[in-house]
């Protein structure tokens, strides 16, 4: 539902135009005064073009001043003649003071706000009492017609073939009609059939339906037993015989369908949906089936007629539309801050359908709005569309935007594509067509150069290092994008020169290390003198002379160097950083260094990994330099180290980072494809491709899913990486749509089929001698595939079969059956030649008794899929049993099959599966009776049938009995489980207060009962017992997410074999729930 026009300020009574070129306009006629003053008593008569078609905003196009308010207005486009004269129709306004006005609102919208005679073609004073209805004849020969009712009873006939003399009859008049004279008149409808019927609604509850050409009432219709006034009545638009009559009742606001045909006494149906007295109802004139109506309990309900249920609510401003289950809402819920509801200011007090724009309808509010809807969107959400969108043409929407459509005219059935995101398509075609020569350092260039110049630096940048990835030498280039050019560096070094120091100035000596000390000289000498290195290097360091240490040290031996080397830098680092560098890189500890780099400096570091790192480690340390960013906050640059580690997976985290921010406000279909091209890019420069990260191949599906639905097939192909179940189906769906070698080409090996093959046939008949034994042996010869869905498949026609399909064999000619699609290849043991012959279709071997078992004539045993148990059919009559059937006719009786079957049997084996009754087979008939989907035989007396033992348990008893069920947990193996669970069924006991909560309560002993019983039988499977224990545990643990989930795996897997008791514990669940809440608030409550 959309709204597509408003208008602020206007308390108004509303009329459609029903001119063709005029159709966006509407008349208001102000019902009060927008002033504050007591003593304006005057209105306004105003035409608005809502803009509709133009998407412009409502503006006023005329308006005249009146001297009383409006109650009621009405638009007719006239008879030939006075549509020749009044090019925009004749508008009608039922005053406050009893007179009918008619304008020309042509002569408003040519003078704008003009005096009031320049418009005003006649005036009719009756002054008995406001004009409460109103309406013109619909039919084209008698559209010059007016009716309107009073508010004391009186209804007038007013005929405008001339509009500056109106004629005036009174219906009324007689004693017939004299009741219905002294009530208010609520509503005038002119019969939608015939032109000279017309209904009139009057506030003591009476509809009557007058006859004017014998100018009396033709019938009444009582309404409403309870005085309460009609507050309005609608035509049927295409059948002149049924009449819709709205309540103003607060007690019992029903709409009433009337069938005049029927009953004059009774209605045909109701229909309740309403909280409130019904103020305004309006039949659709378009589509029959769709009515909309409004209240004093603040809904405007769209009906579908033809089921009498409501589709959809007109949401007031700020609610969204409410699909209705059921109208009926609880007392709680009409009175609480989020039940829907809006105050009494904004209900609706009239609904009207525009007569030319097609599921466009307009509302007035007692908050002075008057707002245009479309009700396109939810008038499908009945089932069906409306009536004005089923014309003879057809359009439908294709894998790939294709569109196929037909028209009218011609019999032609035209294809084409239809393209959503033209920003997205030309972005596709782009990138497609810039890398297709293979050309991905130019690409990434004109990608670096095009960031740059709207200024998106990181992506300049992030380009940049790519560009250099796909280059000779990389590491050479990086430092020189970087900012290091070493040829640069050097030739600055050679010219360095401080400017704060003159050089010149300075003695070679001075430039030297400090002079020692004689008494250092002497230490230092001594210890020369004795070959005692260490001591030596010891006082020149202690005497800070580290140059003379360092020469020393280097005579003293490897270890004493090592030893200097470390003193040195622990003393010197700190005064001089760049020797780090030179630790890092004589101690071979890059990594160390690394990862306590300065974040501000990570380019500097860079650098430095790109000059001294080997090639083995020169991706580990930039790994380790992006952590080293992460850690300190700097995603953007961390992910650009990890372009240079050539690590996909933490370098697309920051891209998955942007991408989320870009779709924050809106889908951005732009960000996903720079987000994908991006990781091809880098693909295409080294990354990892093996297996891309899970998070990434899910992102591009994305992508290959939104260029799939672009038409871009071939491009979606390649970017299908996900493992997931959707992508499994998209990579199908391209494999087999229109571009299908392209596509193939860009998937690679034929992509596998998403979905498990399952053979929902029945098992063919066996001839009686080939039914007469059923021996099965084990597959022993099986060829893998490519494709193996499942563990137990082979092929039939050409597609693979689930596992446990069903299958018969005889013991005759064991053959091997070759592949002829996807699967595996099973040997199987066919049947004789003639029941080849008739099926010839591979089926899996069931896993069956080896030994040889006899079975009676027309009996086959098959394998259930869902248990793999062994089961027994009657391929005549359908019938199936678990037990092994025992035949009850002996051999001297038994039928001979003949060498060549007759023509019933033929049709019986044909249509054998169960699904053929004899009504169309008198030969069948004749033979078996009605061969259907059920056996129709109940006795023994059925030649060639069975007779089986069917064994049905005996229902579980429900009753909770607590002391008994503690008895039934100590005879099984889940004690403790039923302890809790009983524990936690009587903790229900004190808040089951209300009838539904004992209802609930009802259900959860029942479900504890019956459960407990089946486990002590032996009826309950481990896993289904163990996945009780869960909800139970979980509920002792007030983990009701965990418990709903466990109970929805259930439902869904073994609802059928335990719904007895399933249900009930879906009660428990939300009656702890409960519990748990009222508990904590009521602590909240006692804080």
């Amino acid at each position: 539902m959309t709204k597509v026009a408003q208008i602020e300020d206007r308390g108004a009574a509303v009329a459609w135009s029903p001119v063709g070129d005029h159709a966006d306009v509407i008349a208001l006629g102000a019902k009060e005064s927008g002033s504050t003053g007591f003593d304006d008593y005057g209105g306004e008569l105003e035409l608005f073009d809502l803009g509709i078609t133009s998407a412009t905003k409502p503006a006023v196009i005329g308006s005249v001043k009146t001297t009383s308010r409006f109650s009621s207005i009405g638009w007719t486009t006239g008879t030939n003649a006075l549509s020749s004269s009044f090019s925009m129709g004749i508008i009608a306004g039922g005053m406050d003071n009893g007179a009918v006005n008619i304008y020309n609102p042509a002569k408003l919208v040519e003078g704008g706000a003009s005096d009031t005679n320049s418009c005003l073609l006649s005036s009719i004073e009756r002054k008995n009492g406001a004009i409460s209805a109103l309406q013109f004849n619909p039919h084209a020969s008698s559209a010059n017609l007016l009716a309107t009712g009073s508010s004391s009873g009186e209804i007038l006939i007013t005929s405008l073939d001339n509009p500056d003399q109106p004629t005036v009859t009174i219906p009324s008049s007689g004693d017939a009609a004299s009741a219905v004279s002294t009530a208010e008149i609520t509503q005038m409808a002119w019969n939608t059939e015939v032109p000279h019927i017309v209904a009139s609604g009057a506030g003591n509850g009476i509809a009557t339906i007058w006859d004017l050409r014998q100018n009396k009432p033709w019938c009444e219709l009582r309404c409403e037993v309870s005085g309460a006034a009609v507050a309005d009545l609608a035509w049927n638009p295409s059948n002149g015989m049924h009449l819709i009559t709205a309540s103003s009742d607060d007690r019992n606001p029903v709409l009433k369908m009337w069938d005049l045909r029927a009953s004059m006494s009774m209605p045909l149906a109701t229909m309740e949906g309403h909280l409130g007295g019904i103020l305004s109802i309006d039949w659709c004139p378009h589509d029959d089936s769709l009515l909309l109506s409004c209240g004093k309990g603040g809904r405007t309900i769209l009906w579908d007629v033809h089921t009498l249920k409501p589709i959809a609510d007109l949401p007031n401003d700020g609610d969204g539309v409410d699909n209705l289950a059921s109208p009926a809402r609880n007392s709680s819920e009409l009175y609480t801050a989020n039940s829907g509801l809006t105050s009494s200011q904004q209900k609706r007090n009239d609904v009207k359908w525009s007569p030319l724009r097609k599921g466009v309808v307009s509302t007035c509010s007692f908050d002075r709005k008057v707002q245009a809807h479309s009700v396109i969107g939810i008038a499908t959400k009945s089932g069906r569309p409306p009536k004005w969108m089923k014309p003879a043409s057809g359009v439908s929407c294709g894998f790939g935007g294709s569109i196929v459509s037909f028209g009218t005219t011609g019999k032609q059935v035209a294809i084409s594509n239809h393209v959503e995101e033209t920003e997205l398509k030309e972005a596709v075609y782009g990138f497609e067509s810039a890398i297709a020569n293979g050309d991905y350092v130019g690409f990434c260039a004109k990608q670096a150069v095009s960031a740059a110049s709207v200024g998106d630096a990181y992506d300049a940048e992030l380009w940049g290092f790519m560009q250099i990835l796909f280059g000779e030498n990389t590491r050479h280039n990086l430092l020189n994008y970087l900012g290091f050019e070493p040829e640069d560096i050097a030739r600055k070094a050679s010219d360095f020169n401080d400017d704060e120091i003159d050089m010149s100035t300075l003695s070679l000596e001075s430039k030297g290390t400090l002079p020692m000390s004689k008494k250092v000289e002497d230490a230092v000498s001594k210890a020369l003198f004795v070959g005692n290195f260490e001591a030596a290097v010891e006082c020149c360091i202690r005497s800070g002379n580290l140059a003379d240490a360092l020469v020393l040290a280097s005579c003293g031996g490897a270890e004493l160097w090592a030893k200097t080397q470390s003193q040195y830098f622990a003393s010197e680092t700190g005064k001089r950083p760049f020797l780090s560098i030179v630790s890092a890189v004589m101690h071979n500890k890059l990594d160390e260094f690394t990862a306590s780099s300065y974040p501000s400096s990570w380019a500097e570091t860079l650098a430095i990994l790109c000059t001294y790192s080997t090639e083995q480690e020169f991706r580990p340390l930039c790994e380790t330099l992006g952590d080293r960013l992460v850690s300190a906050g700097d995603t953007a640059n961390a992910s650009l180290c990890y372009l240079c580690a050539l690590n996909l997976d933490k370098a697309s985290q920051y891209w998955e980072y942007q991408l989320n921010g870009a779709r924050s406000s809106s889908e951005n279909y732009l960000a996903l494809h720079s987000f994908a091209v991006k990781v091809a890019v880098f693909m295409q420069a080294g990354a990892q491709n093996d297996q891309l990260p899970m998070h990434v191949s899910n992102i591009l599906f994305q992508y290959a899913k939104v260029v799939s639905e672009q038409g871009f097939l071939s491009s979606a192909a390649k970017y299908c990486w996900s493992s997931s179940q959707e992508c499994k189906e998209l990579r199908d769906r391209l494999y087999r749509s229109k571009d299908t070698q392209l596509c193939t080409i860009a998937l690679g090996p034929i992509p596998e089929f998403p979905f498990a093959y399952v053979n929902v046939g029945v098992a063919p008949i066996l001839s009686q001698a080939a039914s007469q034994k059923v021996l099965v042996q084990p597959s022993s010869n099986t060829n893998h595939n490519s494709y193996t869905p499942s563990q137990a498949q082979t092929t039939n026609n050409g597609y693979t079969s689930g596992a446990g399909i069903y299958q018969t064999v005889s013991q005759s000619n064991n053959q091997q059956m070759p592949s002829t699609g996807y699967g595996t290849n099973t040997s199987i043991q066919k049947h004789d030649s003639e029941v080849n012959g008739q099926y010839g279709k591979s089926q899996q071997i069931s896993q069956m008794p080896t030994n040889e078992t006899q079975l009676p004539s027309g009996w086959t045993a098959l394998q259930d899929p869902a248990s793999g148990r062994t089961y027994y059919a009657n391929s005549s009559t359908g019938e199936t049993t678990w037990e092994i059937p025992v035949s009850q006719i002996s051999a001297t009786v038994s039928p001979q099959i003949n060498a060549t079957p007759s023509k019933t049997a033929m049709l019986a084996s044909k249509y054998g599966d169960g699904f053929v009754t004899s009504a169309s087979h008198p030969e069948l008939a004749a033979q078996y009776g009605n061969v259907g989907t059920s056996n129709p035989y109940t006795d023994s007396a059925r030649p060639g049938t069975a007779v089986v033992n069917k064994v049905q348990k005996p229902p579980v008893s429900g009753t909770f009995n607590l002391k008994k069920l503690a008895q039934v947990a100590d005879s099984t193996n889940y004690k403790p489980l039923v302890d809790d669970l009983l524990v936690c069924v009587t903790s229900l006991a004190d808040i089951a207060v209300g009838p539904s909560e004992k209802k609930q309560l009802a259900e959860v002993q029942k479900a504890a009962a019956i459960f407990s019983k089946r486990l002590a039988q032996v009826d309950v499977p481990t896993d289904v017992a163990d996945k009780v224990g869960q909800i139970v545990a979980a509920l002792k643990n007030n983990d009701f997410l965990t418990a709903t989930g466990v109970h929805t795996s259930l439902v869904n897997t073994v609802w059928k074999q335990h719904k007895d008791w399933l249900k009930g514990l879906k009660f428990l669940i939300q009656m702890t729930s409960k519990s748990n809440h009222n508990a904590r608030t009521q602590g909240q409550w006692a804080m």
